[in-house]
């Protein structure tokens, strides 16, 4: 086969090296846009000045922030007279869960905002480092649809209620209509915060990837290695409140809409499908999160292995000479022990300190976290089957 004269003219190298950065690039610059649009990051950004604060953003930052929190009152009382205008009528603890967990959204994304407009400075100072390695490493095409995929699962999360404004938009009055856009406004808020600190982290896991990958000396790797984990480290302390707000909010919403389908399954005999598909939005969102910061840990665990196997192993020792043993295990045999012992440098300087996504101290988004999370939802829908199942009975027996 004749290669294309177009693919190797200058013309058709630029074309093709620019789509293949085009989807990447646009991803990740939809999420700065969208943080910028609601007020997630309010600071102005330039490819050649970086991202910088700005005392006009600030200040229709907070203006926005306050008027949010004057209209979230008013916004919540008028939301919960919406579910008397639906054709099914919900028990009283129904209506009482729903608005609990809308309180909740709203009290989470409100809270989200202050801390970036409190954060401001180390926020921006995060981005210039995430722009920074993302000129020096590009996101693959799997973590692009990845990330693709994320977005439009919350672009479908907010169309999910168009079905409802299509029902019941005509019998609502406009004071109604208004304070669910504004519902809709805030709830969006943690949604985009939440593909944020994804891409973020995919950013940071193509970072590694490209790290173990390359074979360069051991003090080069050493020096790479240093810098991810100082911008990491930053990453996780100025996110850390609101991982633990995304977190607790998207379990207590799992949780609040498995009594809702319970309910309206015991109550109606049906299957409420809006109520289904937000569930399972929800749990991928949390579980997509949990992956990537698990994903991240384990990633560098593995590059600390590497530069611990460059630094104390000799260049002829290679792996499959060790037998595909981990580095720890060499010392068992006296033979290579002593090969070990009498190449390694001294001193010698590795890396000491490991990733951890500990959130507030109270845990560490990794696998093990999620398993507990899968196991409390479990018992809660036992809990929830055994309620439902005494209330049958006693309708059954009235």
């Amino acid at each position: 086969m004749q290669p294309c004269p177009a693919l190797e003219s200058p013309l058709g190298s630029l074309v093709a090296r620019n789509m293949s950065r085009l989807p990447h690039v646009c991803g990740l610059c939809l999420l700065l846009w969208l943080w910028q649009l609601l007020a997630l990051a309010p600071f102005s950004y330039s490819r050649s000045r970086g991202a910088r604060c700005r005392r006009l953003l600030t200040l229709s930052g907070v203006l926005r922030w306050l008027l949010l929190i004057g209209l979230a009152p008013l916004m919540l009382w008028k939301s919960a007279a919406m579910y008397d205008a639906t054709n099914v009528r919900h028990s009283m603890i129904f209506k009482n869960i729903a608005l609990a967990a809308m309180t909740g959204d709203v009290f989470i994304s409100l809270a989200l905002l202050g801390a970036h407009l409190w954060h401001r400075r180390g926020l921006a100072r995060l981005l210039n480092g995430l722009a920074q390695l993302h000129r020096k490493r590009k996101l693959g095409w799997g973590s692009t649809l990845l990330l693709w995929s994320k977005l439009l699962l919350s672009l479908y999360e907010l169309l999910c209620n168009v079905p409802f404004l299509q029902g019941a938009g005509s019998r609502l009055p406009w004071t109604q209509l208004l304070a669910y856009g504004v519902q809709l406004y805030v709830q969006h808020v943690s949604s985009v915060y939440a593909n944020g600190i994804f891409g973020g982290m995919l950013l940071l896991l193509a970072s590694l990837d490209h790290l173990e990958q390359e074979s360069p000396a051991l003090a080069r790797l050493l020096k790479r290695e240093r810098g991810w984990l100082r911008l990491s480290a930053n990453f996780v302390d100025l996110f850390q409140l609101g991982i633990f707000l995304l977190v607790i909010g998207y379990f207590v919403n799992i949780l609040a809409n498995m009594y809702a389908y319970m309910s309206y399954f015991v109550s109606q005999h049906g299957v409420p499908l809006t109520i289904s598909n937000y569930c399972l939005i929800v749990t991928i969102q949390l579980y997509a999160l949990i992956l990537a910061a698990h994903l991240c840990q384990v990633r560098h665990g593995r590059l600390r292995q590497r530069c611990l196997e460059l630094g104390y192993l000799p260049p002829e020792l290679t792996h499959h000479q060790v037998g595909g043993r981990r580095w720890g295990k060499v010392f068992k045999s006296p033979s290579l022990s002593l090969q070990a012992m009498a190449w390694t440098p001294f001193p010698l300087f590795a890396p000491l300190d490991s990733l951890k996504f500990s959130v507030l101290g109270l845990f560490t988004l990794d696998h093990a976290f999620w398993l507990f999370l899968v196991s409390y939802a479990m018992n809660f829908i036992v809990i929830i089957l055994q309620f439902s199942l005494e209330n049958m009975q006693h309708a059954d027996d009235n």
